[in-house]
């Protein structure tokens, strides 16, 4: 794909909001459906972001899929008024004072630096969780104690791929953290500063690489949880954003075991949930994401499974070896790389999303289809949802 910024699609006047991460299209797709017209800047412009977007832009990439701060600068004064509601999606995690520039010169709609760092600080994060008396696994700069299971993060990293077992962390900018057994769960939730408000649960998987047990694969949902769970859960969600001054749509990861539950992690953006949640019965949520940004949280009940709710899921279907795109993909992939696309190996292909009766259903229909994708691309067919 081009490494650098370029106009892939007509350009239009004037913009109501402005999508930058490192692949926007959910950001993208939920503004249209709010009845926004985005600009869209992110590392990949896929097919159907171009078609989203009333104008989508390639940013440059560094560092493999990191974004280049100069490009996105250059390329936001370029085409971005000032006063246009600027929304980031995923690619800010470990980049607070990047969040600080940005906000400084364009409207930001979200969680400022200020909240980011106190959410990714991962020592800062669980002594504020402790006072909250909010359960969380615990987390170490030096050696595992003895006994103590640990896994190996990087500050501020997002999609799993950074994870991997250790009782030692290898420098500055990695940390350890007590692993905990059981299921892992997103919540997806708005805040607006001083309140949460609960959307719905999703379970999510890995897809596991060598050197990268824990990468990210996909979601499904909705989930229906113990009503006491959900209660104990939006009150700490609720708590967590007051501290902390969280604005719009978010996500926390948690593992449920029995009997007990631990928050790993807050990521204070819109994120890869879009996908299977921002259709009926909730509203676009990317409109429910500025509304929060000004304060509104949404009278909304909990998205639960039943009459009229579809059991959506979506996977990352990754290469295992180079491939070269050479026919459009299937209607139900999203994330479409243009015919003629080189992909290295290990880097996302598309998501691939399916619909079923209930969560094995709809699982089992994504596998179905990954393997399908395997077989049009000519890879080795493999499991997608183990």
């Amino acid at each position: 794909m081009p490494s650098c910024s370029r106009d892939r699609s007509r350009p239009e006047d004037a913009f109501d909001v402005v999508l930058v991460g490192i692949a926007a299209r959910g950001l993208a797709a939920s503004a249209r459906r709010a009845g926004l017209k985005p600009l869209v800047l992110d590392l990949f412009a896929d097919e159907d972001t171009r078609a989203l977007a009333a104008r989508s832009l390639q940013l440059c990439r560094r560092d493999g899929l990191a974004l280049d701060p100069d490009d996105l600068f250059a390329q936001l004064a370029r085409h971005a008024g000032p006063d246009t509601p600027l929304v980031l999606g995923t690619g800010f995690e470990d980049a607070p004072e990047l969040v600080g520039q940005l906000a400084a010169r364009f409207r930001l709609a979200g969680s400022g630096a200020d909240t980011l760092a106190r959410l990714k600080q991962p020592f800062d994060f669980a002594h504020r969780l402790a006072g909250l008396g909010i359960p969380h696994p615990r987390v170490f700069s030096g050696p595992a104690p003895d006994g103590v299971p640990t896994l190996e993060k990087r500050v501020g990293a997002s999609g799993g791929g950074h994870v991997r077992p250790s009782s030692q962390a290898r420098g500055p900018g990695w940390y350890l953290q007590e692993q905990v057994e059981g299921r892992a769960v997103s919540a997806l939730f708005l805040g607006n500063g001083t309140g949460a408000r609960l959307l719905a649960f999703s379970e999510q998987w890995c897809a596991p690489a060598e050197g990268a047990p824990f990468r990210y694969g996909g979601c499904a949902g909705p989930l229906a949880l113990e009503p006491a769970l959900v209660e104990a859960i939006d009150s700490a969600l609720s708590r967590l954003t007051a501290r902390v001054g969280l604005t719009g749509l978010a996500s926390a990861d948690l593992i449920l075991g029995a009997g007990a539950w631990h928050l790993i992690e807050v990521n204070p953006r819109p994120g890869a949930t879009l996908d299977i949640f921002d259709a009926p019965p909730l509203p676009p949520l990317l409109r429910l994401h500025l509304d929060a940004c000004a304060g509104e949280l949404p009278d909304l009940p909990l998205l639960v499974p039943g009459a009229g709710v579809e059991i959506r899921a979506a996977g990352v279907f990754y290469a295992p070896t180079p491939i070269k795109v050479r026919d459009a993909l299937p209607h139900w992939a999203a994330d479409r790389p243009a015919p003629g696309t080189r992909i290295a190996a290990g880097e996302p292909v598309c998501t691939v999303q399916a619909t079923g009766r209930d969560l094995a259903d709809a699982r089992a229909v994504l596998a179905r289809r990954m393997d399908h994708l395997s077989r049009v691309l000519n890879i080795p067919s493999r499991a997608a949802a183990e």
